[in-house]
């Protein structure tokens, strides 16, 4: 088991890297369900005790600029390149509120996580995105977003891929919880939870 450990921990990394437990006033379900294909919101306006008051559609003016800063945010840490990973870290660094990125530094997130992808020689790409339902309070100032990402491992070493369980271009999701708060007219990223990739289920294989 010993020889396993430090690939397992440079996997870790990648599965959380920019992960934190701290939420925001804005509750959530306390596990992921399907997304939502009823053609009702996505968008849920909460009271204290986690009821729906209203829902808000895709072009409601703050929906709208929550969603950017998660896609925008999604796109930066999900298309990385071991070649140009510190700008990539620099550019994902700026959806964040000023404690969760002084939060990060002090982990050396942004150094470990350049370590990981030069070593491993690695590169990613985002395949698409997911909503699930997300919720405000009542006083919007703040958001929890749930959402899925789907990315493929470009490049890599092919002891990365074998100690991890990996393949190249075979799309990964990982369900996100992102937590924000509202400055203004601005929302930055105070908090992320995020669960481990995961391969897409084969389909059963017919019988008889």
């Amino acid at each position: 088991m010993l020889r396993r450990t430090a690939p397992l921990i440079l996997a870790a990394l990648l599965l959380t890297a920019g992960c934190s437990s701290a939420h925001t006033a804005a509750g959530t379900p306390a596990a992921p369900t399907a997304p939502d294909h009823s053609g009702q919101s996505l968008w849920h306006v909460i009271d204290s005790n986690g009821s729906t008051v209203t829902q808000l559609g895709d072009d409601d003016p703050v929906v709208t600029a929550v969603r950017k800063t998660v896609v925008l945010h999604s796109g930066a840490v999900d298309n990385r390149d071991h070649r140009t990973i510190g700008d990539s870290t620099a550019q994902e660094f700026t959806f964040y509120n000023q404690d969760f990125a002084d939060q990060l530094r002090s982990q050396q997130y942004d150094t470990k996580l350049a370590a990981l992808f030069t070593t491993n020689h690695l590169a990613t790409r985002q395949v698409s995105i997911a909503w699930y339902q997300s919720t405000f309070p009542k006083d919007m100032t703040t958001a929890k977003v749930q959402m899925d990402s789907t990315i493929e491992f470009t490049e890599a070493d092919p002891a990365y891929l074998s100690a991890n369980k990996f393949e190249l271009n075979k799309p990964y999701t990982q369900h996100r919880t992102i937590s924000l708060v509202r400055t203004g007219d601005t929302w930055t990223i105070t908090a992320i939870e995020k669960h481990p990739l995961e391969a897409p289920v084969a389909p059963p294989k017919p019988t008889g």
